[in-house]
Formats: structure tokens, sequence, C-alpha cells
């Protein structure tokens, strides 16, 4: 009679060790998944009161909410923008109410005042003239209609119930928003449970995502900017919640189309847009821009600014332009990368989506430079004037070193199935927009008959060549046009290795890498729904 093995002498022979091992790492993901799937959209706790940030230096002139002295430095909260001294916090989270994510449904929505430092230039929503400026704490501010108000007279005959003032086709209520808390003790937090229609005229709410990574701490900014002028709960942090996650809003309530803001540059614009295509949604929202970073092209395109100044009132005029904005339609590009191993055997193969333009050569070798110095030392990197000062080194230094010479030797292009045979050059540039490296006109310096019929909507890619990075430099200034090669609708380009030289510079949307020999084809993908800015930034 055969004995049986017991269940700890089964794990003790290696190979079920391995398996079971493998076994409890899927499962425990898999559990991850569908538990982080269901928590839903995290939003801040509305029990815990401020969220302070605290500041060695304050720009503007301020005055702490509680003792009401001069603040030079201090603590702020972003939700509803008061301001205190470090040791006047406990007394303010006990005395001062924050601004408030939801409440229940039925309840009058009433404005919440705020005393003191208001903007420059405020005007008295009931007799016109200008409040806040004298040198104290004085006159108030809802931090939802952001309508201000005197504090003796005008105060008391302003109405108490609150409309959300020009914001309201904007803002989520808090009337409209409802919370719940999940996960397990310790680790709790509150979610989005559900998001009803508020019956505004014309309602179409705005999701803001900002990353703060982008245009030094710009995005940080943004996200305390938008918390004040919106419900905290609709600005979302990308370093803290996946865009995938945050667009559940648009599933709690399919039947309205949301509006999305993206506070980033190319890459983040691009992650945003593959999330909503990633969701399928019933009603995709439509995209507007806030350009932070360097390159910012189709933010220029679409008419949304080469860059965000700091400026509160600017984000104000920003979300009133979106109200304003006109629907277009951009094209997206599907690139995939056939990667070529050993023996001229296909080893690899990956997919891309590519929005604004795809690069292979001298343009991709400067970006490339300039990606591995910024990310050995990010702390130089935090300032737009020097980022184009060391695009401007690595430019001067490629011309020097020609390291993309010849490189139409080792290329093989194809436009609609059609060989091209290519002049001497050192890169190629596939584009999809009219603006490039970081806001040149790319057919501006040529004639306005040898100029091709261009859209970023009309299914067509505009392929063009670069003699050298001194090339570059004499079209970014309107000196020289480039090498026009032509239009298609396909796009196929073969990357040959050398015994000098294996890899070759590449970039998509600005970000850069080094490509092995391989097969690279761009098709049409889908369109994507964008919001083009009515005011064209000078």
């Amino acid at each position: 009679m055969e004995q049986q093995t017991t269940f700890l002498e089964w794990l003790e022979q290696p190979r079920q060790i391995v398996l079971t091992y493998i076994f409890f790492m899927v499962l425990c993901w898999v559990i991850t998944k569908v538990f982080r799937r269901k928590q839903g959209i995290k939003v801040r706790d509305p029990r815990k009161g401020h969220t302070w940030h605290h500041s060695d230096f304050l720009v503007k002139p301020t005055y702490c909410s509680i003792c009401e002295t001069s603040c030079v430095r201090g603590a702020y909260c972003d939700a509803c923008w008061i301001c205190v001294h470090d040791e006047c916090e406990e007394k303010a989270n006990s005395q001062i109410a924050c601004k408030v994510t939801s409440f229940p449904r039925g309840r009058i929505m009433f404005h919440h005042w705020v005393r003191g430092n208001l903007p420059l230039c405020s005007l008295c929503d009931i007799c016109g003239n200008e409040c806040g400026n004298e040198p104290r704490l004085s006159d108030y501010q809802c931090m939802w209609c952001h309508r201000t108000v005197h504090e003796k007279f005008c105060y008391c005959r302003q109405q108490h119930e609150c409309d959300f003032g020009r914001m309201q086709e904007l803002i989520i209520p808090p009337f409209s928003l409802t919370l719940k808390t999940v996960g397990w003790r310790g680790q709790r937090k509150v979610v989005v449970k559900e998001v009803s229609d508020p019956g505004f005229k014309k309602w179409s709410p705005l999701l803001v995502f900002s990353n703060p990574k982008s245009g030094g701490n710009e995005g940080t900014n943004l996200l305390k900017a938008f918390r004040g002028l919106l419900n905290p709960a609709q600005v979302i942090d990308l370093s803290e919640i996946n865009p995938e996650v945050a667009l559940e809003f648009c599933n709690l309530l399919p039947e309205i189309r949301f509006r999305v803001l993206i506070c980033g540059g190319d890459g983040t614009i691009g992650w945003v847009l593959n999330a909503i295509e990633t969701l399928k949604l019933l009603k995709p929202p439509y995209t507007a821009i806030l350009p932070l970073g360097t390159g910012n092209d189709l933010a220029r395109v679409l008419h949304w600014g080469k860059k965000y100044f700091g400026d509160v009132h600017e984000i104000e005029d920003v979300l009133c332009d979106i109200e304003e904005a006109d629907l277009v339609e951009l094209d997206r590009w599907k690139v995939n990368i056939q990667t070529e191993g050993l023996f001229h055997v296909k080893s690899s193969r990956k997919e891309f989506k590519m929005n604004s333009y795809l690069s292979v050569g001298c343009d991709a070798q400067v970006v490339l430079n300039f990606h591995k110095h910024r990310e050995s030392q990010p702390s130089l990197f935090t300032n737009r004037i020097i980022n184009k000062l060391m695009y401007f080194m690595y430019g001067s230094k490629d011309v020097l070193a020609q390291e993309c010479k010849n490189l139409h030797e080792r290329l093989e292009l194809e436009l609609d199935g059609r060989k091209v045979k290519l002049p001497r050059l050192e890169g190629i540039l596939i584009l999809n927009i009219e603006s490039w490296c970081g806001g040149c006109e790319i057919w501006k310096s040529m004639p306005e008959d040898a100029v091709p019929n261009v859209s970023f909507s009309d299914g067509l890619l505009e392929v063009v060549g670069l003699y050298s990075s001194l090339h570059i430099a004499k079209v970014r200034v309107n000196l020289t046009p480039p090498i026009i090669i032509g239009q298609a609708k396909n796009v196929k380009i073969t990357i040959k290795g050398t015994k000098q030289a294996r890899n070759v510079p590449m970039q998509i949307d600005g970000e850069p890498w080094e490509q092995k020999p391989c097969s690279i084809s761009i098709s049409h993908h889908n369109k994507a729904l964008m919001l083009q800015r009515k005011h064209i930034e000078s």
C-alpha cells in the first residue's frame, strides 16, 4: 500500500515551492487589482478639516485669519485659501470651517465666506467699488462663486444662497456628490459613491488633471489654485490617482458630457488621452490643455498658448475660455515597432500612440541628450529659460559631432507602400500638427503656394527631412525651409544596423530613446475630441 504524501512533504519539493510561490503572487495581484477598482475615486476626507501647506515666504501682502496680523510666513489651505501663522493652525481648525466636498442633497447652498486676503483689484458685487484694498484683514470672498463684498453694509445686503457664479457650468456642487468610506481599519479612505445632475442649464462638469512633475513646481501650484476655484473632488493629482480611475466620474453620470483639462506637457496629454480611449466611455469627454513644461506643441496648435505664467486670474480666464471653446477632432496615430533580433530574426513588438510628431535622427538626438542630463540632475531643469539654453547647447554640440551623419544610408522610407529615395540627411520628421520643436511653425519659412494642405484632422501625415542640427536652427528662425518628402496615410521606416552604430535616436511626442534596428509602421488609429480656444495667443 502506497504511503500518502502529506501537504508539508509536498511543499518541501523545489518545484512545488516555486509553483506555490507563483500561485500566491498571482492571487495577491488579482485581489489587489479587484480591490482597488472597487474602491473608486479617492477624495479628501471632509471630516479632517483644512489641508495646510506651509510656506517660508508669502508673495503678496497677507494677514492671518485668526490673529489678523501681517503674515510673512505661515500656512494656507488650498481649498478655502485662508492663511494663518504656524502657531494659529490649531485655532483655525476649530474656529473656521473648510470648503466642503459633499453634503446631503436637498439642503440650500449658502455662500462660503472667507474674510480678507482678497485678489488684487477685487470689485464689490453689491456696490461695484473696489474692496479688499485696506492694509488689514477686511471684506469677504465666497469660495464657491468667488464674489467679493464689503464687510459692512454690502455684506448685509447680499443674498445668502449661492449659485456658483461664472463656474456654474463647470463645477460639481457638493449636493451632487455622495461619498462613502471604504477599506480596512487603518487604511480607510473616502471615495466617490454617486454623482447626480444638479439641474444647471448647460451643465458640463470639468475634471482637472495636473501633473506635479511638469513645469517645475507649477503643476503643484495649479492643483492648489483649482481646488479653490472648483470642488476639490474634481481636481486630480496624477501622482496619486491614475487617470483611468479618475475618469470613472464619466461612468457615474453617463448621460452627461464631461470636459477634461490637462495641465502638463505633451507626455501627460498622451497619458490621459490613452486612458480615455481605454475606458471606452459612452460619451468621451472633450479635452482642453493648460500647457506646462517646455515644448507644448499640441497646446500651441489648439490655441491654448505656449505656457502658463502662474497667475490665478489667468486660470479663471482659462475656465471661461473652456466654456466657449470650439470642438475639433485630433488624429491619433498607431506606431508599431518590430525590433530585429540576432541573425535578422524578428524579436519584440511594441505599440505606441502618437498625437503630434515622430522623429528619427538629429532632432531626436538633441532631445535624448537633454533627457539623459535631466534624469541625472533634475534640480537643474526647473526653469524654461534654462531648459531652452540646454537644448541650444546640445544642438550646437551636435552641429560639430554630427552623431547622425549619413542617416539616409541606414533608413528605408515607404509612403503608402511606395518606396522613397532619400537625399543626404541626418533626420526624418513625421508630423501630425504644424508646430514642432517647442513652437517652431515648420511651414512658416516657405512661400504660401509651396505649403502643403495640412490639418491635424485630415487623416494624413506630413513627412519632412532635416540636413543637420544646424538646419534645425535655421528652420526655427525661418531662414530656410525643411525638405518636403511627401504626405501619406501610412508610413513605414526601416532602420538598418551597421558595424559602427546599431542604435538610432528616436522620439515620439518628446519622449526619446535609442532604437535598435527595426521596422516602424505608422497608421491612423482614431480621433480624439479636443477643445480649441477661440482666442489665439500671441
